[in-house]
């Protein structure tokens, strides 16, 4: 039965103004950040204007005040992921696998840190890293991001193991394979894309949370996002500043599910189909 024609009009509509809701404050950014200041908030909008790329020179190149903070971001972004990983897929394997009496307690304490608003955390990790002599470091950006980065990897991750059937790796184990190698070559990469996706997800989540390196950090370790706020003062905001430092924010994010974007559909559709 085909559909009739006003129907994949309306539905064509409202894909259209989906976009526009979602892409419109999205291409309002790109503008600020391509415009003079001047024409920033013109009346009535101007929404045809010669582009110009100063707010990203003066931001990135010269001065190049927030490059230090983009590579910031990368090293605090990439460390806390390359940390996570470890424990989290230990974790989530044992959990998945194994008897344990405390494990629904554990799931539950995990979802418990993930509902807490970050801003608990703030004080009790500014006086522990203080006590440390870490305050200011990468060190303490990428140990205090476990907090969000591990409970939600723990969470994901343990799904992805209970879709890996037990019985391949017993039947490894039958065939003369140690635990070890049918943990390494048979349940790890079968679950490979579920590491991926919560690879990419930890990443993000740390690159855009703010509120510890606004804490733990210091002028020399400061992330991107922390130096966007630098730029609203007592005397007001300067925009097209903001807007180029919130795209480049926003670009790794977009590259990394663009170019890893395969590994999502695969991994949400990891065990979907059994047979």
């Amino acid at each position: 039965m085909r559909m009739p024609i006003y129907r994949k009009v309306l539905i064509y509509l409202a894909i259209i103004l989906v976009l526009i809701f979602f892409l419109g404050p999205i291409y309002w950014f790109w503008a600020l950040s391509l415009r003079s200041p001047t024409s920033a908030f013109a009346s009535p909008p101007e929404f045809f204007f010669e582009p110009t790329l100063n707010a990203f020179i003066y931001t990135f190149v010269n001065p190049g005040v927030n490059a230090p903070q983009l590579v910031s971001s990368l090293i605090v972004a990439t460390g806390a992921t390359l940390l996570n990983l470890p424990f989290s897929v230990t974790a989530a394997y044992a959990l998945s696998r194994f008897r344990m009496r405390a494990k629904q307690f554990l799931m539950m304490w995990y979802i418990s840190l993930l509902m807490a608003p970050p801003v608990v955390f703030l004080i009790p990790y500014f006086i522990l890293m203080s006590s440390l002599k870490l305050r200011g470091t990468y060190l303490s950006m990428i140990i205090i991001a476990q907090t969000i980065t591990i409970p939600f990897s723990i969470w994901l991750l343990k799904s992805f193991f209970d879709e890996v059937p037990v019985d391949i790796e017993e039947a490894a184990q039958v065939d003369g394979a140690s635990w070890y190698q049918a943990l390494t070559r048979i349940t790890f990469p079968l679950a490979l894309p579920g590491i991926i996706v919560t690879s990419m997800f930890a990443f993000v989540f740390t690159w855009n949370n703010v509120i510890f390196p606004l804490v733990l950090s210091n002028q020399s370790t400061a992330t991107l996002p922390v130096g966007t706020l630098n730029y609203f003062a007592t005397t007001g905001a300067t925009w097209n500043f903001i807007a180029a430092t919130a795209v480049v924010t926003m670009l790794p994010p977009m590259i990394i599910f663009l170019v890893l974007g395969r590994y999502i559909v695969r991994g949400l559709t990891f065990g979907a189909v059994k047979g």
